[in-house]
């Protein structure tokens, strides 16, 4: 089976580490710094790749970071089709302190060119792979019913469609029911405020029994979509598939990076469910471990094949 990974919106991380709480306003001294991919379809194809599966990555290159986003994909050896921008590609800065806080300022991206734009999005859906994902943000210069379109001719090509971002992207690309979608908790409570598909939403979603659950239950339902899972961090993963509700605790590792464990986790359970043929029950557990092997890695760095399996067994 071949995978396909289109990022509109690709950049680079740089994870800043810290020995003591910050201290906004003033001089904070880092302790350290990691510099890595930084785009959830860079993420999903890296993880793809590790794991054993044949894939194509799909972005924009250009600017100061373009050939550095190149170097760190080329390191997996993952076959990549590029268009370079004239705008560049972004900096996404992320904090964690040494109060465990975690601050992430990230860039706009673009903007891209409709002529930029048309020659990716042309070579992405001319791919022949059984399996796409379509990650992250819009740069500027990118409408936000993009994902919809794309998936609606995806699916009619036959194809499975995995969807991951948040916001207008979000809400107009579930309109295309696309097969699996992966919000974290608040991107799914965003989606459910501005569908209006829940009216009283606890102030502690991830600790109220069986609310996220039943809420992608709704939006699966309601928008045709096979599989809709939400990402707690540290409180595990839920989700829906084909009448089925499910939940599963994080995997108990230490924490050095969380960057990259959500996109961890969605290519693990796509790769699960559409690859190597697992149940809900094992997809998810599969999908954890992926997720619990990354965040013991500081900033985005990727875990191996052999680290996620380790982190299984001990599941």
């Amino acid at each position: 089976m071949k995978f396909s990974i289109l990022s509109l919106n690709p950049g680079i991380d740089r994870a800043i580490y810290l020995n003591d709480p910050m201290n906004p306003g003033h001089m904070n001294r880092a302790a350290r710094t990691v510099t890595s991919q930084g785009s959830k379809g860079a993420n999903v194809a890296i993880i793809l790749k590790r794991l054993g599966f044949d894939l194509t990555y799909y972005s924009f290159t250009g600017g100061l970071y373009g050939k550095v986003c190149e170097e760190i994909l080329a390191k997996d050896a993952i076959d990549c089709f590029y268009v370079p921008a004239a705008c560049g590609i972004r900096v996404n800065t992320k904090v964690q302190d040494g109060a465990n806080i975690k601050t992430e300022l990230n860039e706009k991206g673009g903007p891209v060119t409709p002529e930029e734009y048309k020659q990716l999005c042309t070579a992405f859906l001319s791919d022949c792979a059984e399996v796409v994902f379509m990650c992250g943000s819009f740069p500027q210069g990118v409408e936000k019913t993009a994902y919809r379109d794309l998936i609606l001719e995806e699916k009619a090509a036959g194809k499975k469609v995995v969807l991951d971002c948040d916001g207008a992207a979000l809400e107009y690309g579930i309109t295309a029911s696309p097969d699996i979608i992966k919000p974290n908790t608040d991107e799914l409570i965003g989606l459910l405020k501005t569908t209006g598909m829940c009216e009283n939403i606890p102030q502690d979603p991830e600790n109220t029994p069986g609310f996220l659950t039943d809420a992608c239950a709704k939006v699966a339902e309601k928008y045709g979509i096979d599989t809709v899972l939400c990402t707690m961090g540290p409180n595990g993963a839920c989700g829906y598939s084909h009448g089925q509700t499910f939940f599963c605790p994080a995997a108990d590792v230490e924490c050095r990076g969380f960057a990259g464990a959500g996109d961890s986790f969605l290519a693990g359970f796509a790769s699960a469910r559409y690859a190597l043929g697992m149940n809900n029950e094992e997809a998810i557990k599969f999908a954890s471990a992926c997720s619990g092997a990354k965040i013991q890695l500081e900033g985005s760095n990727l875990p191996t094949k052999e680290s996620v399996y380790k982190v299984l067994s001990e599941m």
